[in-house]
């Protein structure tokens, strides 16, 4: 049951990652095209610094967990790969249990946030170019929840690892070259 849950959950991550990808393609039309707009024609697009500057919060939020999941996030590994593999856990756990914390209290504290961009229509940007807000302040929350199962799931794995010695985190090699 805990696998089906977790493999649903991993596939609405990568759909996400999939979304933030075709997004960023999106941007990068919109972004060439104002430019040659302003190059060629002295003509620029109204309303792509508005766009893009929200765009980049979404795209972010929609790639955080599954960014997690296949362990893409930068990290040292200079003193965890030097200490005992169980002591090793032990961080991770603590690590990941820092991780839900960050991520629920993010949550937390935007949700009346998101609510009220959602009752005022908030937006960025003047006329002749608003652009909404609420959309973005939602997939920040949703990235968050996200984010925060990804970091259950990983605690939930490593918690098995120290106790039972089965198992592995993505934090592994072998199961990152794999993923």
């Amino acid at each position: 049951m805990f696998q089906k849950i977790k493999q649903s959950f991993h596939f609405l991550m990568a759909s996400l990652n999939v979304l933030g990808t075709l997004w960023i393609v999106a941007i990068t039309i919109l972004i060439t095209a104002d430019v040659t707009g302003r190059a060629f024609f002295n003509t620029p697009i109204f309303g792509v610094p508005e766009i893009v500057k929200i765009s980049v919060v979404g795209i972010v939020w929609l790639q955080m967990s599954h960014t997690l999941k296949i362990n893409g996030h930068l990290r040292s590994r200079v003193i965890i790969d030097r200490i005992h593999p169980k002591a090793r856990e032990v961080l991770h756990i603590i690590a990941y249990l820092m991780g839900i914390c960050v991520f629920a209290l993010i949550i937390y504290s935007g949700w009346d946030k998101m609510i009220t961009a959602w009752e005022i229509g908030e937006f960025e940007g003047e006329a002749p170019v608003r652009v909404p807000t609420y959309p973005i302040r939602s997939i920040v929350l949703i990235g968050a929840f996200l984010t925060s199962v990804q970091f259950l799931f990983l605690l939930v794995d490593s918690l098995r690892k120290l106790f039972t010695g089965i198992g592995s985190t993505p934090l592994d090699e072998s199961e990152v070259l794999h993923d």
